[in-house]
């Protein structure tokens, strides 16, 4: 049932993201981010991203996509995807590493109120740690309701990853195993769940 209201609250976004960049598709050449190369394979989607609100570039108006995403980014990142945004979670004692004034506390603990992110056995999050390929293709998949067909393809990570490439969430992405992600290849995992059929 969870993942039925998760897939349509993702198409209804998708559409309304679809809305806003047709309406916008003038003024796009002009807000080009200057470190992005329009051959690049996340160019697009970074594009894209930016002008529905789920990731944007830095002051200097970089989108920097080989800078590495952490943990803390993929959680706001995703929350953002799902529109869950407004009244976010003030509290501060949900992971040990997290205090209340940390910048994405809200995110952190409103992701993990959906399921989307888990801590650490001690207790923490590691918010600055690097999200690895695995760590977010398994937020990606619990973000858009497909939990139980990764459990039954393997669980972690095998069967997340199946369910990704199943989804064609990693076209354009190429197997990262163990390695840590960058904007570019986020950028590109988030367009695709906006594109595909999940």
């Amino acid at each position: 049932m969870r993942s039925e209201r998760m897939r349509q609250k993702i198409n209804c976004l998708a559409a309304w993201g679809l809305a806003v960049l047709l309406l916008t598709v003038p003024a796009r050449a002009s807000a080009a981010f200057p470190d992005v190369d329009e051959n690049a394979p996340y160019a697009e989607a970074a594009e894209y991203l930016n002008d529905i609100g789920v990731m944007s570039g830095d002051t200097n108006g970089n989108f920097n996509p080989d800078q590495t995403v952490t943990r803390a980014q993929m959680a706001a990142i995703l929350c953002r995807v799902l529109g869950e945004t407004e009244d976010l979670p003030t509290d501060g004692d949900r992971f040990t590493d997290v205090p209340a004034s940390y910048w994405a506390n809200g995110y952190i603990v409103k992701a993990a109120e959906l399921g989307i992110i888990g801590g650490y056995q001690d207790g923490s999050f590691k918010p600055g740690n690097a999200v690895t390929y695995e760590q977010a293709v398994t937020m990606v998949i619990r973000a858009f309701g497909y939990e139980d067909e990764a459990s039954s393809a393997g669980g972690y990570p095998d069967g997340y990853l199946a369910v990704a490439q199943n989804l064609g969430l990693l076209n354009n992405v190429g197997r990262k195993n163990g390695k840590s992600l960058d904007r570019g290849s986020v950028a590109i995992i988030i367009y695709n769940c906006y594109h595909s059929y999940v």
